[in-house]
């Protein structure tokens, strides 16, 4: 099994890779991607046994992978922007009263790490972890109005907290 496998990896991952560096554009991403095919493949044996359908298998394996990935990244973008705006300081019009990016960076998780157990978890759940509030309440044992209840919280406190920039006035 192990020649199997070696041979196949020979075979088809420059092809693989080139696939899905094509849809990521990415080249570490699109490394890491192929190698999670392959280890797919190892994780179901019975596929290396038949070498015309593993081919077929393989490639749209990578091409539903790599599709995934932008799929998935393009919502976690989407939710840190949504998540930047809903956090964004009352006075936009204001550019000496906005953080650089590593400095917000810094202040969320300061942010973050000072709120309550219950809302730090139930938001990372859903921004980070990307859960519906049905999973969030499941993974939390509680209701989806008290995790409801913990994301609007939390939402709030993070605003109250990053709205108090050190050495802000107040207008």
């Amino acid at each position: 099994m192990t020649d199997d496998i070696s041979s196949a990896v020979r075979e088809f991952s420059g092809g693989l890779f080139r696939l899905v560096y094509r849809i990521v554009g990415d080249r570490e991403q699109a490394m890491d991607l192929t190698q999670d095919v392959f280890v797919k493949v190892l994780l179901q044996p019975g596929r290396l046994r038949d070498r015309t359908r593993l081919r077929p298998y393989l490639f749209r394996s990578a091409y539903n992978t790599a599709l995934n990935f932008k799929r998935d990244l393009s919502r976690r973008e989407a939710k840190a922007e949504w998540l930047r705006q809903e956090l964004a300081p009352a006075n936009p019009g204001r550019p000496d009263l906005l953080l650089e990016s590593e400095e917000t960076a810094a202040r969320l998780n300061e942010a973050l790490g000072s709120l309550a157990d219950r809302q730090r978890e139930a938001l990372a759940l859903r921004f980070f972890s990307e859960l519906t509030i049905a999973e969030i309440a499941a993974a939390m044992l509680i209701s989806q109005a008290s995790v409801r209840v913990h994301i609007a919280r939390g939402l709030q406190n993070l605003k109250k907290q990053l709205d108090s920039v050190p050495g802000k006035e107040e207008t």
